[in-house]
Parts: C-alpha cells; structure tokens; sequence
C-alpha cells in the first residue's frame, strides 16, 4: 500500500475517485493538501479519451462495416473468402478470375472493418488481393487488430492472410505515430523499416525514436533495433535494441518529467515498472532536484487473491515536500467486498525502518476501514461515506496514537465544464501528535472544498480550499491551471497561503 492510500485510511476514508484502466500511459495525482485530489479524475478521464481518441473516418468505417454485416444474404462462411464492397468512377470486374481494375474514388472496403482508398486500383477478389499502384490510404479497425491509419505508396495487400506492404508511410499505428520507408504487416505483428515512431502529432515531431526496424506487436509490445531517441534535432541517447511493453505493464515510453518548487530547487524525476511476472512487479521513481540531489526509491510488489504484498526503501516525497526515508518497509494491503452489500472492508499494515532529518523510529501502522458505494443524490451528486480505525506505533518514544476517522465527502460533476467537491473529515492522526510529518495535516477536523473549470479544450483550472473545522481558518488554499501546448503540458500550481509558485513540464502523457 502506498504512503497515499494510508493517508487516507487515517482519516478514516477508503475512497478512490475512479477506476483508472491499466492501459493509462500516465495516471495524474494532484500534489495537494486540500484534497484536490477528488477531481484527479477529470484529467485522468481526458487522458484516456485523448488516447483512445477516434476519427471520423475510423467511426465511419465501423458503421460500414457493421452495416454490410447487417446486409449478408447468407450467414457468413469462415471457409470463403471475406466479403468486401468495391466502390470507384470505373469499375470492371471479370468473373471468369475475379480481376477487377477500379479507378477515381476508389474505396473497397472489408467485412472485417479493413479500407483502402486512392485513384487507381486493381486486384483479384477471389485470391483477396488489392494493388495500388501510386498513392493510397489505408485504414483498419478490425477487432483485436491494431488501429491503423496509413498513407503511403505502392501497396500490396492481401485481406484474406492479412499480408502485404506499403512504401514511403506515414500514419498512426494505434497510439503512436509512425513515419517509415517501408512498412510490412502481418496477422500479428507490423515491421517497420528505418523510420520513427513517437506520440507526437506535429509534422517535426518535439520528440521521437528512431530506428533500422520497429517490430510492433499489438496490445503486446515494440521493439526498436538500432534505436536513437530526439529531442527536436537534438540526439540524446542511442541503443541497439530496446523493448517497449504496449500492455499498460511498463512505463517506459513515458518521458521524464521537469518541474520546480520552493523546496526541491529544479527537479527532474521518471518512474518505471516493470512485470516480472503476472503479479509481481518492479516499481522505481528517479529523481533528481538541485536542492536534494538524487532521491530515490524502488518496490517489489506482489499482488494475488490474497492481497497485495509489498517491500520498499528509498525517499519518499510528501505534499509539502517533506522527505522520508524507508529502509527498509513491509506493506500489506487488501480489500473485501461485504457480500452482496454496498460495502468494502479494507485493511493495510506497515513496518519498517523510517527516519525523517535526525529522527529514527521502527514504524508500525495498522488500518482497518469500512466505506460505502457511492449515494446517488440526483443532479449528479454523488455522497461517499466511510469510517476507519487506526494505530500508529513509533519505537523512538513509544508513542502510540490511536483512534477512530470518518470522512463525507460530496462531488458533483456539473457538465464538461464544471464540476466540484466538499469533504468533511476527522482524523484522530496528525502532524502534532505523531513523531513523523509526512502527508498529515496539522488539525484533526477538516472542512475541504473545491472546484474544477475547463476553460476551453487546452485549459483547465482547478481551486482547492482546506479549513481547520475547530478554529475556522482557511489553512491552505491551491489554485492549478492545466494548459496543453503543441506536444507537452504544463500544470502550475500556486499556494495561496505560501505564496508559492510550483510547475510541471511534460511531454504528451497520453
């Protein structure tokens, strides 16, 4: 279990704001302390939907597809050749051999949600052939295929063994665009000859990695020989083979991110993880800041039925920047549904070495919390309501905090535009009564809120607000503005209160 997740179970709130899908090239977790964090999911969900993104031409050929399925005469035989609509100015079509020729406007599209269009084309329908000869466009969104949208010369292709080639390409190739000399496909895997491939749209590319050949693998992974990744016309390292994982399974492909603050000087930080096997997985986050210089951790973490098992050491940053250090840590976490009820019991433990400047402690924590399905008010709104109990244990002075939590919390997502939340909590842990300040706020009752606003496609902003609910004061107050420029995003997040200004600079995390 994460230092975030035990945070929340401390004040007494087991709650996730969505379910992120695996195949995220990078989920977004606010840096807050007014739990601005319950709005993380709008930037997650745009992510997902400027990934997944589809155009209307490849809309449209899922239509036409299913349509011609919808007009078959006679059930589809698996033993025949895939039927596929021919369309052009000229056509002429010889039924002695199955030769077509077709020119001006020529579209021929498969059952199986395959298209190709140019000027001039010829082939034979019965050996599932499709020639053209000068300039083509092609588009696939056959299911468990890679989607591809292609543009290239001198096509050869065979739609029955899912076989052929294309020259001079450029296009996308699922999530990631590709420029190459030639390009070969295959029923399970496109190759790729002395070209490049990168998550950005623009004609030259801020980033991307070049190779001889790129074996893609669907959903699987890539595989880059003689590999050399830019920055602009800059090179900035080179390899002669490299392996991406496709599969959500590896962050790899995700570029560092740079950033500033008052505490850490310049930063520069990249996370990776990596399968060892199905549930067994290497976690690491590289970070580098002028004031601290290198501050790193790593996990190895062991997920089954019987929950999630972890083992980590390293520095560990929390929301005010504050460093700890594990060396090591044992984690345990896990989640039960109530039977057929509403409710989920959850229950995380901790212990390990941990020292924060010169303080020196064996920790131990123990969790247990109950939370309820989310309430459906109407209007949108929607009430989340748990409880926890939990022990915190310091060998250095023999400390041992306890006590019951609870947490309310009301989020409304108004439209595409608004949407806002409110959280009342109470925490018996904070950063007075316990030995270590690490992700604990300095009160006990918390009245939280904000608000989100999208300005227009690249801008975002979001207000978050906390209140200590025994004294009234505001005690901290973040306003963050996501903007999207060309291929990277910048998110700035000022501290009100602090007077203090932090930003983040990456490259597309979509």
């Amino acid at each position: 279990m994460n230092k975030k997740l035990k945070a929340l179970l401390c004040s007494g709130l087991v709650f996730t704001a969505t379910a992120m899908p695996a195949a995220y090239a990078s989920v977004y977790n606010s840096d807050t302390d007014t739990n601005a964090d319950l709005l993380d999911y709008i930037e997650n969900d745009r992510r997902e939907a400027r990934s997944s993104f589809l155009t209307e031409e490849q809309k449209q050929l899922v239509r036409d597809a299913l349509e011609m399925r919808k007009n078959l005469r006679d059930p589809l035989d698996p033993t025949k050749n895939v039927p596929v609509a021919v369309e052009g100015d000229d056509l002429v079509y010889d039924q002695r051999n199955g030769d077509f020729s077709a020119t001006g406007k020529v579209k021929i599209t498969t059952l199986d949600a395959q298209r190709f269009q140019s000027e001039h084309s010829d082939g034979n329908l019965v050996q599932n052939e499709i020639n053209v000869p000068g300039k083509g466009h092609m588009l696939q969104m056959t299911p468990d295929q890679a989607k591809i949208i292609l543009d290239g010369y001198r096509t050869q292709y065979n739609y029955g063994t899912k076989i052929g080639h294309m020259e001079d390409v450029n296009g996308k190739v699922d999530h990631q665009y590709i420029k190459a000399k030639r390009i070969e496909l295959y029923p399970d895997k496109i190759i790729a000859y002395d070209g490049y491939m990168t998550k950005c749209s623009a004609a030259n590319p801020d980033y991307r990695c070049t190779a001889s050949m790129i074996e893609i693998y669907p959903n699987d992974k890539m595989i880059c020989y003689d590999m050399k990744f830019w920055l602009g016309s800059i090179p900035v390292y080179s390899t002669k083979k490299k392996t991406f994982k496709l599969n959500g399974e590896d962050g790899s492909q995700q570029l560092p991110k740079i950033g500033h603050n008052k505490d850490d000087g310049l930063w520069l930080s990249k996370d990776f993880r990596y399968y060892l096997t199905h549930n067994l997985s290497l976690y690491t986050n590289w970070k580098f800041t002028t004031k601290h210089h290198f501050r790193n951790n790593a996990s190895i973490i062991w997920d089954n039925t019987l929950g999630t098992f972890e083992l980590t050491t390293g520095y560990f940053e929390g929301h005010d920047h504050v460093w700890l250090k594990k060396s090591p840590s044992f984690l345990y976490s896990k989640s039960i549904r109530v039977g057929h009820t509403p409710y989920t019991l959850g229950f995380s433990y901790e212990r390990g070495s941990w020292s924060q400047k010169n303080t020196h402690s064996m920790h131990t924590y123990y969790g247990l919390g109950l939370s309820r399905d989310a309430i459906d008010l109407g209007g949108n709104h929607k009430l989340y309501l748990s409880t926890s109990y939990s022990i915190t244990k310091e060998s250095a002075n023999t400390s041992d905090v306890k006590g019951f939590g609870y947490t309310a919390i009301l989020r409304r997502h108004v439209d595409n535009r608004w949407a806002y939340y409110a959280l009342y909590s109470f925490s018996q842990a904070n950063s007075k009564n316990t030995l270590f300040d690490f992700d604990l706020d300095s009160y006990s009752r918390k009245i939280a809120a904000g608000v989100s606003y999208r300005l227009d496609n690249s801008n975002r902003f979001v207000v978050g607000s906390a209140f200590d609910a025994s004294t009234h004061k505001l005690q901290d107050m973040d306003v963050y503005w996501f903007h999207d420029m060309h291929c990277y995003q910048l998110i700035t997040r000022y501290r009100v209160k602090r007077h203090e200004v932090a930003f983040t600079l990456q490259f597309n995390p979509w």
